[in-house]
């Protein structure tokens, strides 16, 4: 009994060593993606790209190329011809003009 108590007090010893080497200083946080230190991804209209399998998501024009979605289709997909991929308070989203959400109302209503 001594011998299996003497093995668990080694064995949680070891992990509290484990633990404690693997713990690093944090580090300020740094930019995702193509934002910048002050946490914007665009400062123009020209920053902002078209990506995913349907063309549905507005983000950073160097990374929209990249984009990997499912390749679902959804109707309101349709809508985004009516719409513009912009930079809308430093984070590219799609500008939702009166045309574009009343073709989304007309298109999630035929579900």
């Amino acid at each position: 009994m001594k011998a299996g108590f003497t093995a668990f007090v080694l064995t949680l010893l070891s992990a509290v060593v484990i633990v404690i080497a693997a713990c690093q200083p944090l580090q300020p946080q740094q930019p995702q993606g193509n934002e910048s230190a002050d946490g914007t991804e665009c400062s123009t209209n020209s920053d902002c790209g078209i990506g995913g399998c349907s063309g549905q998501v507005c983000t950073a024009a160097s990374e929209a190329t990249g984009v990997i979605t499912t390749c679902e289709y959804r109707a309101e997909y349709d809508c985004l011809k009516l719409t513009s991929c912009w930079c809308v308070e430093g984070k590219c989203a799609w500008k939702e003009t009166a045309d574009y959400k009343a073709c989304v109302d007309i298109k999630t209503k035929n579900i």
